[in-house]
């Protein structure tokens, strides 16, 4: 007997259903493996699993609930188009979990990871240690990590046919994405070869955290409260110097040296670009910002080594002298919150040490494995990385800064991570934290169901 249409569309909507099970076996068994270097994604391909199950669990029900007999064909699209939203959401973590899956990009996806970690695990640990697992670095076609903003993720990268998209180019659904469990963070593809501008990730790490923890109207408070002459632009470039004060605090002097590297343009652009609105102060302010935020946290001489290295080549410029009686205003503001009742400065911290700096920089120049060997830290490693590359060495190796990578994948390669960063031996461990998160997880997972019901379906 031949299958008719009616009974074809329940199978194959069935099929469709199972299709993304499989996939997340597959990355359950490929992040257990303890040969691949991929555990420290354990706990995150089972929570986004979690989460992306509420939406398939949703389309078994309503299948189910037809009787056998019943034609599925007027509900066939509505329920096809929640399988691809599935889909499309797992998409933008599956392309970046894939490229892990490469020895080319391994290594220094792991080093920005722990890098990434290492600044967001001290607000987890203070804000809220449930709602979100460690940032997830991916590779990205955009000039620096900040230029593409953390929330506006998804809205990029999502490239779904006409039935989801329906769902996904709505900006309403951005919201129910950012309940996700795992934050993104996008840096661009050149840094697979120069580390030190991964530094930077710490100002993207900023802007996490700031969403993460419902920051902003913290920030706006504090500035409101500042006594400051530009009140008005200052608020609209709060949530940027934001991140840079954040990058400040966790890696100090390499974090501004990354920036001015960044930011560096022409001497004309410098020194003739005013802002008198938008997202971001002008770029000499933004160093000034960063200059008065070592100075205030205990980093004097190298604000003193930096401010010359930036004037030597810009000069002084009129944009800053018309805000100097605002930025250590501004600085003390962000840095004093409170944010819960904490100051931003008892959440992290950096100790500069420019001799550990020099050496990391030094052994990595010379090819020496064995005197980079007892560095550890990968905030360490990445500030001895911007030592190198603000002091290259007569006839460097070549692959330097790879030895740095290296040495930062080392640590604790094989092991899990917990959802807070932190490496661990034993799975039962993050087999509890997934299991402890899973109702939140599900929640999530629950508001995307509820999104999607209320959003016009779109023919195939």
């Amino acid at each position: 007997m031949s299958a008719g249409l009616n009974q074809r569309r329940r199978a194959e909507i069935e099929a469709k259903m199972k299709s993304l099970d499989k996939e997340f076996e597959h990355w359950k068994r490929l992040t257990d493996d303890e040969g691949l270097g991929l555990r420290r994604h354990y706990s995150q391909v089972r929570r986004l699993e979690t989460v992306l199950n509420e939406l398939t669990a949703s389309v078994r029900k309503d299948l189910g609930d037809l009787p056998p007999q019943s034609a599925v064909l007027d509900r066939a699209v509505s329920l096809e188009n929640r399988i691809l939203a599935a889909h499309s959401i797992w998409e933008v973590f599956r392309t970046k979990l894939v490229l892990r899956e490469d020895g080319m990009f391994r290594g220094v996806l792991a080093a920005c990871d722990d890098l990434a970690w290492e600044c967001y695990g001290p607000a987890v640990q203070r804000f809220d240690r449930g709602r979100k697992g460690p940032p997830l670095v991916y590779f990205s076609a955009t000039w620096s990590p900040f230029m593409v903003p953390r929330d506006s993720s998804f809205q990029n990268e999502v490239r779904a046919g006409p039935g989801a998209a329906g769902a996904l180019r709505d900006d309403a659904f951005l919201e129910v994405l950012k309940r996700l469990p795992i934050p993104l963070i996008g840096v661009p593809w050149y840094h697979t070869v120069h580390l030190p501008g991964a530094l930077v990730i710490a100002h993207e790490v900023g802007h996490v955290v700031e969403f993460d923890f419902a920051l902003t109207p913290d920030i706006a408070t504090a500035l409101s409260n500042a006594g400051l002459d530009h009140m008005e632009l200052w608020i609209g470039w709060a949530s940027e110097a934001f991140a840079d004060l954040y990058g400040c605090l966790c890696m100090g002097p390499s974090f501004v040296g990354a920036m001015m590297d960044l930011l560096t343009t022409s001497v004309a652009s410098v020194q003739q670009e005013t802002r008198s609105s938008g997202k971001y102060p002008a770029r000499a302010l933004r160093i000034e910002l960063m200059l008065n935020a070592l100075t205030q946290t205990g980093h004097s001489s190298d604000a003193v080594r930096l401010r010359k290295t930036w004037e030597d080549v810009y000069g002084t410029n009129a944009t800053v002298a018309d805000f100097a009686g605002d930025v250590a205003k501004v600085v003390r503001a962000i840095y004093k919150g409170p944010y819960r009742n904490l100051a931003l400065t008892d959440i992290i911290s950096y100790t500069a040490d420019p001799y550990a700096d020099r050496l990391i920089g030094e052994a990595a120049a010379l090819g020496s494995t064995t005197d980079l060997v007892h560095h550890v830290d990968p905030r360490r490693l990445f500030a001895g990385a911007q030592w190198l590359h603000e002091n290259p060495q007569a006839d460097q190796d070549p692959k330097a800064y790879d030895l740095i990578v290296e040495q930062l994948g080392k640590r604790h390669a094989q092991r899990y991570r917990s959802d807070r960063g932190e490496p661990v031996e034993e799975r039962a461990v993050i087999d509890t934290d997934v299991a402890t998160r899973s109702d939140a997880d599900r929640r999530s997972g629950r508001d995307l169901v509820d999104f999607l019901a209320t959003v016009p379906q779109a023919p195939p």
